[in-house]
């Protein structure tokens, strides 16, 4: 907790007074001591953010440790803080960035992503329900386990509208199946991404897998060719 304390003496000191001057406010609104503790805590803890002790997506085990709380609380004061202060464009903006750097599991072909804020594992619920991918018990407080199509179609989703075309013919390029959709052009590149990772000689390819993902999403298509051409040719 000293820490956090201590963090203090290198804040500007118009930060901190205006920081104090909102917090009061809040808490003088509509009368003194009305708020619950409940709803101090977490203004507190949205105050820390602004002030910057504590960043906009911090790691669970962060606030445990700094703040000294559990879990439950750790992560209640996470869901609370992006309820109240994040837009669904930001929400999709951070999954976007997330869905670059997944997991290639062993087990059942399933893919993981990592979150650690249960507010945006709402919304990512939300949106596999948009795209007819029922939920199950697969989801971990932290790892997202979706199937490879539930991945796929999430994947998709976030490509830009009108690169779709260009990237489905940048895989047929560098060697995809020409006569299948895009999922299936995604779903065959995954998969061979995925087995160039579980062998050993892709070790490496685990630590970059956003070098890969990310020219796909983000719709550069020369950049992708790039990346995925070894990648198709070494199956050959």
């Amino acid at each position: 907790m000293s820490e956090i304390i201590n963090k203090f003496d290198e804040l500007d000191s118009e930060n901190v007074k205006q920081a104090f001057k909102e917090l009061l406010q809040d808490y003088l609104t509509p009368a003194f001591a009305s708020m619950s503790k409940r709803d101090f805590d977490i203004l507190i803890f949205i105050k820390l953010q602004e002030l910057g002790i504590f960043n906009k997506n911090p790691e669970i085990y962060e606030l445990v440790s700094e703040l000294r709380v559990t879990r439950t609380k750790a992560r209640n004061l996470l869901y609370e803080s992006k309820l109240r202060q994040t837009s669904k464009s930001e929400l999709d903006q951070e999954l976007k960035e997330i869905l670059k750097t997944p997991i290639f599991l062993k087990d059942n072909d399933k893919i993981g992503i990592e979150i650690d804020n249960p507010y945006l594992i709402d919304h990512l619920r939300a949106k596999l329900k948009q795209l007819n991918h029922i939920t199950d018990g697969s989801f971990s407080p932290e790892l997202v386990r979706l199937t490879t199509d539930a991945f796929v179609s999430l994947f998709e989703s976030f490509l830009p509208e009108n690169s779709k075309d260009q990237i489905k013919q940048a895989f047929v390029d560098v060697g995809a199946e020409a006569d299948t959709s895009l999922k299936g052009v995604l779903k065959g590149a995954f998969k061979k991404l995925g087995s160039k990772i579980a062998d050993e000689a892709g070790g490496q390819v685990a630590e970059s897998v956003g070098e890969y993902l990310g020219p796909i999403i983000s719709g550069s298509i020369d950049e992708l060719k790039s990346r995925f051409t070894d990648l198709f040719t070494e199956e050959e």
